[in-house]
């Protein structure tokens, strides 16, 4: 199928210390445009829409590429480079035969599959990762109303897998020859890193040109804004 996706756990990683083999495509527009079709279950499309700008803009900050959403703006003609779908696994059979499976996405060069990143709608999605009382989880009736009311729910990160599905989109393997420790948004595994790596950044300028600031200091200032957007939510 040629998707990559990102696993719920840590278990079974490896990690090959061999040159990175890249996927050969890469888009060719100056200007993409990206979209949401479906609604999450346990976000407001509202947040959504802010979970997107926030991960597209970490990548937008390093390459040469004008990112625009099409939000209140569609006006049946211009299409979305870059979507992103909510699945349940009744609704996809992928996540139907791999329930560990959060998210995939397709890689640039794939027809009119490329771009597409889904969402598994079984998990909780949340804008911080956090866990929620059990008790609140029911109330909204996102888990078995039979679940201990004081049990911690675990909740998933939304910003920290759109980047790192949307790495997959503009044409980023998984990293097999990157740090074992879980610090590159490029890894296989979920572990709630919201900043790319060294690493992540090397990879993306080495397919897309690198995104010039009219003085040195912009660049360093709208990091760290980003970096406190995402530490706020």
């Amino acid at each position: 199928m040629g998707e990559c996706i990102a696993y719920a756990n840590n278990t079974n990683r490896e990690f090959v210390e061999t040159l990175q083999q890249e996927w050969a495509h890469k888009w060719p527009n100056k200007v993409m445009y990206y979209d949401i079709k479906d609604s999450c279950r346990t976000l407001s499309d509202k947040q959504v829409k802010k979970a997107f700008n926030l991960a597209m803009t970490t990548w937008d900050l390093e390459i040469d590429i004008k990112f625009k959403s099409l939000w209140g703006n569609r006006d049946g003609i211009t299409k979305a480079n870059l979507k992103v779908e909510f699945k349940s696994s009744d609704e996809d059979d992928h996540f139907a035969a791999k329930p560990s499976v959060l998210a995939y996405a397709y890689f640039p060069g794939q027809g009119s599959v490329s771009g597409k990143v889904v969402f598994n709608d079984d998990y909780i999605w949340s804008m911080n990762g956090e866990p929620i009382l059990a008790k609140d989880a029911i109330d909204k009736g996102w888990i078995n109303p039979e679940t201990p009311p004081g049990n911690m729910i675990r909740t998933y990160n939304i910003i920290t897998v759109l980047i790192h599905e949307l790495g997959h989109s503009l044409g980023l393997r998984h990293d097999v020859t990157g740090r074992s420790d879980g610090r590159d948004v490029m890894d296989a595994f979920y572990d709630g890193a919201l900043d790319l790596s060294e690493r992540d950044i090397l990879r993306i300028l080495l397919k897309y040109p690198r995104r010039v600031y009219s003085r040195s200091t912009h660049y360093g200032r709208l990091k760290k804004w980003l970096a406190r957007k995402k530490a706020r939510l």
